[in-house]
């Protein structure tokens, strides 16, 4: 049905002047054409009404066949799209449209169907800026209505002439309307793909498809689209991956059993196939080969016989059998493909089976074999493996040994088990850890290690090494300072970057793409041990000894057809941690291992050299009292952790020598601060994390629009495009982030917003939030929540103003009710007078005059402590009559008025604190 619209719009819009709804009129004639243009995009509404009101409005008086002219323009602008817009919206739209005409035409039922399914997701800006898509669709063909008929036709009959033409018209926020145009008009050449971001990371992603180089990104798609299919056979689907998933780790196209694949591929002797013709032979077999209810999906058969490394491609999208295998000896193919099958895993590559199968003599369990029966079946049918009389299974002697025939699958066979054996007996694993202080970095390595940090967190060097300095040193270390400085993110981050090891290891692998021959020689990998892993706990207010050592809890356990209370012991968190890095603990045994020996801390396919303990908000828990008696454990004497057992004894528990506890403390929210005793607080050393200063407020920015991007695109916000690799996150017509490197070496993001209104919000909300860290140290974190919230509000129809609005009265507000009286009140003068120096000044002044003095020299003390400049004179903290305009622009953003309402709801939170009483 798209297809369909598509064509009638090509027919009737662009090769004459009809309509798409009601055949003999001229909706898309010249004359009406220009009538709509001088109405819609000539003349403007930019009052605040909805896009709808003002489209009626702006059409009011208008002749029928602008009316027409308006639903058709409406129906083509919203054909392709799907997700963000569903059907029924479609149609109701376009059919309001055509309702205000004196005349109007209903939709007809071939056109209509095309609206229950689109093509591409649209994005924010497509629903958004409907104004502008629609005005770029009226004006391209506004413009061709000028061209010569010649030109016309010739565009229309070659692809690239039609975008040469489109893409040199002006444009503004309407690029998913251009793109959608391509595909409308040459669907044969030009993707259905509406995202500009899109094409071009398709075109990274596919490169090696691309023969002819080019800039041009639509060329580039074409030809991956081109290359792809006769390599393969079938089209490429950019969004859903280049196959379907297998319903079956192994093959089963043609059943269960592995000879019907390998006899199929043995009877393909010509030297080309299509999957057709493969099928086709199939069926030819007499007697049959496999048991197939009906024909199967010749697809999959071709992918089953590739997976199982008997087929290659063969060019113009045909297969033929690999030259290696050319004798085709039935049982020798039978044993090279149970051993070289090829099995799909969970990130889209493959795994080889017999690298990990335990083909050492000695009997195993069905389940320590990789694929398990299914797999053991072919090996069995291959006289690789028997089964034994207790149900496991062991290999034949000879299921690893070359066969003695002189076939040429005998020698394929046999170059492969020789590349698999030297794999299998490779040593892949780095040396042993050893009970060790962690160890020193040398400068070179810890000045790269810093500024890996910095690429996610604004923390200086110093601060840096101060922490390094304490971890060295043997100390435990809390990390204190406001809320939303990155605290948790560092104590995760810092121990698995610093102490990565240096060098890689490098391992030799199987190669496991079918497209390579089997004979293929293995190749180098490296894998870098990681620093160290972390476990992150919050304290409570409950906590005790039980919570971090362990102790007797109740526990359910299952007893006959019910269950029973019965009691026993757990360990605690920091119990967990420290025994993670010693050998045979799962995580509950009880007592733990006898034999302390260190290991790697696996966490999904990384590799750490240990696993440290992180205690999030360790000021809410009586800390005392929940360490009880870890004072000597901590104290660096060298004491063990006594662990309690079932037996009701303790076991002692050596902590690793390169073991830490890393804390964070909330600056604004000491609870239970003053139950550190003194001896505790030695056992810790305490470090400051602030709010980065002034002169990284370019890279604040950044960074907060980038995590911003991040968040909204994890949260599953469409048409954000992020690229954590290179540090870019795109959110295609709203805004880009982007990963440089500055002048001094520091990691940057660069911002490119779409509009005006757009970069006006985001500036005003940064000289808000700087206002506010005149009196209360935000982190980074709560900036980037309230540009989440801005951007969010933005995507769902909020005009720029009022997203930032909600966003600072929902997001932020709530944290500034804590503030005194007169900083509430200096920043709600700054809210309304940001814009007049002399008003605001004179504003403060009147505030200041209406408290005690104490309660004025504190504030003026505040605003001098917040005026890095080093201008003269200072602020005075004795006289508030000498605070001038000059002073108070040092510390606050002034000169401009700030985009937001000064009685919006964000200023009527302010208000409402101020007039609290009893706080």
């Amino acid at each position: 049905p798209f297809y369909i619209a598509a064509q009638r719009f090509v027919d009737e819009a662009l090769r004459r002047d009809g309509s798409l709804f009601a055949p003999g009129r001229s909706a898309w004639s010249p004359a009406t054409i220009d009538d709509l243009y001088q109405r819609f995009v000539a003349s403007p509404d930019e009052g605040s009404d909805s896009f709808e009101t003002k489209f009626r409005r702006q059409l009011q008086g208008a002749p029928p066949e602008t009316y027409l002219l308006a639903a058709e323009l409406m129906y083509v602008h919203l054909l392709i799209a799907t997700g963000n817009i569903g059907p029924h919206a479609k149609r109701a739209l376009i059919t309001r449209v055509i309702g205000w005409s004196p005349e109007p035409a209903p939709i007809p039922p071939e056109l209509d169907r095309a609206l229950d399914r689109g093509l591409a997701r649209v994005g924010t800006a497509f629903l958004t800026y409907r104004p502008f898509q629609l005005g770029f669709l009226l004006s391209a063909v506004r413009e061709w209505k000028r061209l010569p008929d010649a030109t016309r036709t010739q565009a229309l009959a070659d692809p690239w002439a039609f975008k040469a033409f489109l893409f040199g018209l002006p444009i503004s926020h309407a690029y998913a309307q251009r793109e959608a145009l391509l595909h409308i008009v040459h669907p044969e050449t030009f993707e259905p793909i509406v995202s500009r971001e899109h094409k071009r990371r398709f075109a990274r992603e596919y490169a090696a498809y691309i023969v002819t180089p080019t800039d041009d990104v639509d060329q580039q798609l074409y030809q991956i689209r081109e290359v792809y299919a006769r390599r393969h056979g079938r089209r490429i689907d950019f969004y859903g991956g280049t196959s379907r998933p297998l319903t079956s780790a192994l093959p089963r196209s043609l059943g269960t059993r592995l000879t019907p694949y390998v006899r199929l591929a043995a009877l393909l002797t010509g030297p080309a196939y299509t999957p057709q013709q493969i099928v086709d032979r199939l069926g030819q077999i007499d007697p049959p080969i496999a048991d197939l209810s009906g024909r199967p999906d010749e697809d999959q058969v071709v992918r089953d016989l590739v997976l199982l490394r008997l087929l290659t491609t063969a060019g113009n999208g045909g297969y033929r059998l690999w030259p290696e295998l050319g004798d085709r000896t039935v049982q020798h193919l039978l044993r090279y493909a149970a051993l070289a099958v090829l099995v799909p895993d969970e990130r889209g590559g493959h795994t080889l089976p017999a690298l990990t199968a335990p083909f050492d003599g000695q009997p195993h369990p069905a389940s320590a074999w990789p694929c398990g029966e299914p797999l053991l079946a072919w090996y069995e049918e291959a006289r690789l493996v028997q089964r034994t009389p207790d149900g496991a299974w062991q290999s034949l002697p000879d299921a690893l040994e070359p066969l003695s025939a002189e076939t040429a699958t005998a020698r394929t066979l046999q170059t492969f088990l020789t590349h698999l054996r030297r794999v299998r007996a490779s040593k892949g694993a780095p040396p042993a850890l050893a009970d060790e202080g962690l160890p020193l970095l040398d400068p070179t390595t810890l000045e790269a290690r810093i500024a890996e940090i910095q690429r996610e967190l604004l923390i200086d060097r110093a601060t840096i090494l101060r922490i390094y300095r304490a971890l060295i040193a043997g100390q435990h270390v809390i990390l204190s300072g406001p809320p939303g400085t990155g605290k948790t993110h560092l104590a995760r981050t810092l121990p698995a970057v610093l102490w990565r090891e240096p060098e890689a290891l490098v391992a030799i692998a199987m190669p496991t793409d079918p497209s390579l021959p089997p004979t293929q020689e293995p190749v180098a990998q490296t894998r870098a041990r990681e620093g160290y892993a972390v476990d992150v706990v919050t304290a409570t207010e409950d906590w005790g000894v039980r919570h971090v050592v362990g102790g007797i809890v109740p526990q359910l356990t299952r007893n006959g057809e019910g269950r029973a209370l019965v009691y026993g012991v757990r360990h605690g968190c920091l119990t967990r941690t420290v025994l993670a890095n010693y050998a045979g603990y799962d995580g509950v045994r009880v007592p733990p291992p006898a034999d302390l020996r260190r290991q790697e801390v696996l966490e999904g396919d990384r590799h750490h050299r240990g696993r440290w303990l992180v205690i999030d908000e360790f000021t809410r828990a009586p800390i005392d009292a929940a360490f009880g008696g870890l004072l000597t454990t901590l104290g660096g004497q060298r004491s063990p952790l006594s662990v309690p057992t079932d037996d009701g004894s303790d076991a002692e528990v050596w902590l690793p020598k390169d073991f830490r506890i890393i804390g964070t403390l909330n600056s604004f929210d000491r609870h239970f601060l003053n139950q550190i005793s003194e001896a505790m607080k030695r056992r810790f050393t305490f470090i400051d994390i602030l709010p980065p200063g002034r002169e990284l407020a370019a890279a604040e920015e950044g960074m907060a629009v980038y995590r911003a991007l991040l968040r909204l695109s994890e949260l599953g916000v469409p048409d954000i495009a992020v690229e954590r690799e290179a540090g870019r996150a795109v959110w295609e017509d709203v805004a880009t982030a982007e990963r440089t490197e500055g002048e001094d070496g520091r990691t940057l993001y660069t911002i490119t917003v779409a509009d005006d209104s757009a970069r006006a919000a985001l500036a005003s909300f940064w000289r808000i939030f700087r206002a506010i860290r005149v009196y209360r140290q935000l982190g980074t974190a709560q900036a980037e929540s309230v540009i989440s919230a801005l951007l969010t509000g933005h995507s769902i129809g909020m005009e720029w103003p009022e997203a930032l609005d909600t966003a600072l009265a929902d997001v932020l507000a709530d944290q500034l009710q804590v503030m005194a009286r007169d900083e509430q009140q200096v920043l709600l003068a700054y809210l309304s007078a940001a814009g007049s120096p002399p008003e605001f000044a004179q504003v403060a002044r009147d505030v200041l005059s209406r408290f005690p003095g104490p309660r004025q020299t504190a504030h003026l003390a505040q605003l001098r402590h917040a005026d890095a400049s080093a201008s003269q004179p200072p602020i005075d903290m004795a006289n508030i009559a000498l605070l001038d305009a000059a002073q108070l622009a040092r510390v606050f953003d002034l000169g401009a008025p700030l985009t937001i309402d000064r009685q919006g709801l964000f200023a009527r939170r302010l208000v409402a604190f101020v007039s609290e009483r009893g706080l």
